[in-house]
């Protein structure tokens, strides 16, 4: 199981909700599952709850943050 956090920025996301900007997202990624439980918070620590959900992988790598309506290649992140 990998954990990743994602900090939330318009430098490396074109999103339009600007209420996500500066969050993180906090994922929980589960080898051969393509299902991804997540949360967004207020904090790195993930303990400032704002919303909470499942989302998916894509093609083996590309995780879809729902939010603001982005996929993220999880290969850059390693």
């Amino acid at each position: 199981m990998a954990e990743i956090t994602i900090k939330l920025t318009r430098d490396n996301f074109n999103f339009r909700f600007k209420q996500y900007e500066g969050m993180f997202f906090n994922a929980s990624i589960n080898e051969g599952n393509e299902v991804v439980r997540y949360k967004i918070t207020k904090d790195k620590e993930g303990k400032e709850l704002k919303e909470f959900g499942n989302t998916h992988i894509k093609e083996n790598h590309m995780l879809y943050i729902p939010q603001i309506e982005a996929y993220i290649d999880l290969k850059t992140l390693k």
